[in-house]
């Protein structure tokens, strides 16, 4: 058929819950490509439906707002974590300030300089400087693995697909968090020391008696965790992007990064020590680490009640059940339209899912390839994760002390879902380009700033530090927002909308690969290079901004309400 009418109807058969195309549109279902001659009516129905938001809700919850839990939790649970893998278990043995005054706010510890015991250690052991390095690298391990697992988790994703529809991907990423969160759990209560004084040699080696195993089992939970959490960056992204109009791709697929978000700051307040942040007889820290494996459960259930991917469903040729699906997620019988359209753009091709070498070496995905591993990229190495990871330390090298580290850790959280609910609306208004172009040249002036207030500070004596340091944690709020209208959301709905169906697997695993990569190198090297060169450790993250801007500015489209014909158009 080489035309379609502009006023073609959906008729649907009451006897009957498929949707069949009236004779003026009827498309064969072995479709063929698109032609230049087929006109088509405007998509109808445009808009969230409570099908729509309900399958949202339940993607995101089970596996994006898990994500979020995972990174901004851990970063709180630091001060139990490091002296606990390092074999010093007990509530009093803390290293920096801030879980020394936990220590002793809660657990009557002091730090007077005169209860360094025989046996153990009621205050850590200073490390000298030639070890520090190497220490420090240690103490990130578990932060590392996670890290780790999320790039071999999104690597994986196209390989989830070859064997399982988009939804049925969503539900084989659950197991991994559940299985992660009971390791968790297992963790404190085969390693453990309650004993608020100095403990003596025996209560010392009853404690460590399951040393090996408590942290293995520590390692093994965040490497699980962070392979859940690259795998939905892959997995449910997609399925967002395919469930969504094409007038609200922007908005829903900002829903991850959403989600992300409120996970961030949720784990952020569990951590409180007044919450799950505990490490005493009635110690919680690893409960805490591990409660959020109860929404991936619940997601197992649900996850039956929620519609195919229409986009899936026309790939593998089963219209019928497209259109029924559409139907659903539309709450309307005018979906013949959409219907089409999708076929036109994402199935009217016999080629089969290319793998990531073909995407790799085709020049047909140059452009769409390198913008999204860019743009996932400076994501991770404009410092985000350095933030929410180990904000904490640097809230101490900027000059805060004891409870206004807390206060600081959650006033990222807090501003980072104020600017994220900013960024739906942005996001479909002003468009993905603006929200990234201007945004990063904002991050190079405050990056710069940054690192002149840090350094400044660290030559002011200790007890003056504190009003340069609120300065520098202005700026660090600064940053959070330009990063949550743009580069926050952005690289996951971009990475989708630029690449056809049968390469989309390929270059989203890759562009969420690069994501992870990133990650890790900061997950590795944030703390220590900030034990060597201190404030100036911003400035790399202010160098791979500005080659991102640039290399951006040239070469990124407008991709808001466009079709994919039109996002090609810009490269050629």
């Amino acid at each position: 058929m080489s035309s379609i009418e502009e006023d073609s109807v959906v008729v649907v058969d009451d006897d009957d819950d498929d949707i069949t195309p009236s004779v003026s549109q009827t498309v064969p279902e072995s479709t063929v490509a698109p032609s230049t001659n087929v006109t088509l009516g405007e998509p109808i129905n445009q808009k969230w439906t409570s099908s729509l938001l309900f399958s949202v809700i339940i993607v995101v919850l089970s596996t994006s707002f898990v994500m979020g839990v995972n990174i901004g939790g851990a970063n709180l649970y630091n001060g139990f974590i490091i002296p606990w893998t390092r074999g010093y278990p007990f509530p009093c043995q803390k290293e920096d300030n801030t879980p020394k005054w936990i220590a002793q706010k809660w657990w009557n510890c002091s730090y007077d300089g005169t209860t360094i015991g025989v046996y153990g250690f009621y205050e850590l052991p200073k490390i000298s400087k030639n070890q520090l390095l190497a220490q420090r690298m240690r103490d990130s391990l578990h932060t590392v693995l996670f890290v780790i697992g999320g790039f071999i988790g999104a690597y994986s994703g196209q390989y989830w697909y070859k064997c399982l529809s988009r939804r049925n991907a969503i539900l084989a990423n659950m197991p991994f968090q559940i299985i992660a969160s009971i390791l968790m759990i297992i963790t404190l209560y085969i390693y453990h020391g309650y004993e608020t004084n100095d403990p003596d040699l025996e209560t010392l080696e009853k404690a460590r008696k399951h040393k090996g195993l408590a942290i293995t089992f520590l390692y093994i939970s965040r490497f699980l965790s962070g392979f859940s959490a690259g795998m939905c960056c892959v997995v449910s992204t997609s399925y967002l992007n395919e469930i969504s109009p094409r007038v609200l791709r922007g908005t829903v697929g900002s829903c991850h990064q959403l989600a992300i978000v409120i996970g961030i700051l949720i784990g952020q307040i569990i951590a409180l020590p007044w919450i799950l942040g505990r490490h005493d007889a009635c110690s919680t820290w690893n409960w805490g680490m591990a409660w959020v494996g109860l929404l991936p459960i619940v997601g197992t259930i649900l996850i039956w009640t929620l519609p195919e991917s229409p986009q899936w469903l026309l790939q593998e040729r089963k219209q019928n059940e497209a259109a029924q699906t559409l139907r659903k997620l539309r709450q309307s019988n005018d979906i013949g339209a959409e219907l089409v359209e999708i076929e036109q753009e994402e199935t009217a091709t016999t080629k089969e899912e290319l793998g990531i070498g073909k995407v790799l070496c085709s020049s047909e995905f140059r452009w769409p390839l390198v913008t999204s591993l860019v743009l996932n990229a400076v994501q991770q190495l404009s410092g985000i994760n350095a933030v929410f990871f180990y904000s904490g330390d640097m809230f101490s090298l900027a000059g805060l002390r004891d409870e206004k580290v807390l206060w600081g850790v959650l006033a990222t959280g807090v501003i980072n879902l104020i600017a994220t609910l900013i960024a739906l609306k942005l996001i479909e208004l002003l468009g993905r380009r603006p929200l990234i172009i201007w945004p990063l040249a904002a991050i190079i002036v405050v990056m710069v700033g940054l690192t002149i207030f840090i350094v400044l500070n660290r030559k002011n004596p200790e007890d003056k530090r504190e009003a340069l340091a609120i300065v520098s944690i202005v700026f660090i709020l600064i940053f959070i927002i330009l990063f949550a209208i743009g580069l926050g959301p952005i690289p996951y709905v971009y990475s989708n909308e630029v690449f056809v169906v049968e390469a989309r697997a390929a270059g989203l695993s890759l562009a969420m690969f690069m994501n992870w990569f990133c990650n890790f190198l900061v997950a590795l090297l944030f703390l220590p290079l900030q034990s060597v060169i201190g404030g100036y450790v911003f400035l790399i993250f202010c160098l791979f901004v500005a080659i991102a801007f640039v290399l951006l500015f040239f070469k990124m489209p407008e991709t808001k309400n466009k079709k994919l014909h039109e996002i090609e158009a810009f490269w050629k």
